[in-house]
């Protein structure tokens, strides 16, 4: 064996984490966290860590050190976007202000900041190898230049390894605020149809949505796997702050998912106020838990200032995990009526800590439901108005979903989405990829 011949290294990508370090749990983080976490316990000889620079426009190795810390912290970092969640937003006039004052300041440091990155020792850019791996598991997709991941990926050798959330941008591009984010993924999608070595989808509709997608693309043979995700087990508790006196006496329903116009946030707050112009005292607070999204200053600007709903929704932008855990323990069941998702992990946690769950029956959540959650058309009111009260007015029908959610629940964990992922990933090919011929 020659010594001289480099050995096949396979590289993490670790951006979303690194990016979003300091928020609370997402779905996206929620996967490259697991994912790297994994990677992490690999021999260093055949695994680094790596992020994608913005001033060199391309990916730069990550210390080891730096991915423990970040891991070490991960879940419970909520206290800086806390504080700035709770500030005051600036008038319109002041709002401008700042926003010239923020062009000027980036105008004059991105050259500065641009010559400093170029030569600083960790800007210097990932040494790609023929045969090396490039491991994708966030949403590094908004950022990576689409040219030098081609270029890679096809003259350069490297096998890209994608796990891939969702079609969304795809099939709903009129749901994000700006066409950018939806123009980048429909880039890196068909880079992913064209020369992945390997697409783990999240859910088998992940799967036929993106093999629909390479199919127009006239990609005849598609490299994808469905990946289920895996779940936490309930871990440590801790009351969040903040919460009213009256918070567990009164109850509450639960529904967590970033706060925005795909998430059908507006479904729940016209039924709390339906609850309310029926003059019903029994309905319990409705706590929706999830950061601020696109589209949603409106929908959140009614909750706030309607006086029927102002005291009996409640808000929550940033919870860590401990949190979160006792925010479902406590809980009487939980609702998602999300128009669309890849996964929709919400479910698949409101399962694991018993919890019955209302969700909507499209997409990938039937799957993540396993025949346990309650599946209504996100667009039927009434349905869902009969059902939540069905379950607030009669106990009995919510011990029974209870009781079959602990007879027949079967989590699958983190570990067992990350050994399937890694075992492909250290094998160097799909062991037993769906393809499907244009």
């Amino acid at each position: 064996m020659n010594s001289d011949v480099p050995t096949p290294r396979h590289w993490f990508d670790a951006t979303t984490l690194l990016r979003m370090r300091g928020y609370g749990p997402v779905g996206l983080t929620r996967v490259e966290a697991n994912v790297v976490r994994a990677a992490y316990e690999l021999p260093e000889t055949q695994v680094g860590f790596c992020r994608f620079n913005r001033y060199m426009r391309t990916v730069v190795p990550v210390d080891r050190t730096k991915i423990a810390e970040v891991l070490a912290g991960y879940g419970s970092n909520t206290l800086v976007h806390r504080a700035r969640a709770g500030r005051k937003k600036p008038g319109l006039l002041k709002q401008a202000g700042k926003s010239v004052e923020r062009g000027c300041r980036r105008l004059i440091r991105t050259p500065i900041d641009q010559a400093r990155h170029r030569f600083s020792a960790d800007s210097r850019p990932v040494s790609f190898q023929p045969g090396d791996s490039f491991i994708v598991s966030g949403s590094t997709w908004d950022a990576l230049d689409p040219a030098w991941l081609e270029n890679i990926c096809g003259s350069g050798g490297v096998k890209l390894v994608a796990v891939l959330a969702d079609m969304i941008p795809w099939r709903f591009p009129h749901q994000f605020h700006d066409p950018a984010p939806v123009e980048s993924f429909l880039k890196f999608a068909e880079i992913l149809a064209r020369h992945a070595e390997l697409v783990a989808c999240i859910s088998r509709a992940t799967q036929v949505d993106f093999l629909e997608f390479a199919q127009g693309l006239g990609c005849a043979d598609v490299n994808s796997e469905v990946m289920i995700l895996g779940t936490d087990p309930p871990g440590e508790m801790a009351r969040p702050d903040g919460l009213p006196d009256d918070f567990t006496a009164r109850g509450y329903v639960l529904s967590v998912s970033t706060i925005q116009v795909r998430k059908n946030h507006q479904l729940l707050y016209h039924l709390w106020r339906r609850f309310a112009e029926e003059g019903r005292t029994d309905v319990p607070r409705l706590v929706l838990v999830g950061s601020r999204g696109w589209l949603s200053d409106d929908l959140l600007y009614q909750i706030k200032n309607d006086p029927l709903v102002r005291d009996s929704i409640l808000v929550l932008n940033h919870v860590g995990d401990a949190g979160l855990n006792w925010l479902y323990r406590h809980c009487r069941f939980t609702l998602y009526p999300s128009f669309y998702e890849g996964w929709g992990l919400p479910i698949v946690e409101s399962l694991q800590h018993g919890k019955a769950c209302i969700a909507s029956r499209t997409s990938s959540m039937p799957e993540a439901g396993q025949g346990l959650a309650l599946l209504i058309d996100p667009l039927d009111f009434e349905a869902w108005h009969c059902e939540i009260l069905n379950w607030i007015e009669n106990p009995a029908a919510l011990r029974f979903v209870e009781e079959a959610i602990r007879c027949r629940f079967r989590p699958r964990t983190w570990t067992d989405f990350t050994q399937q992922l890694i075992g492909r990933v250290l094998g160097s090919c799909p062991a037993d990829s769906q393809r499907k011929a244009a």
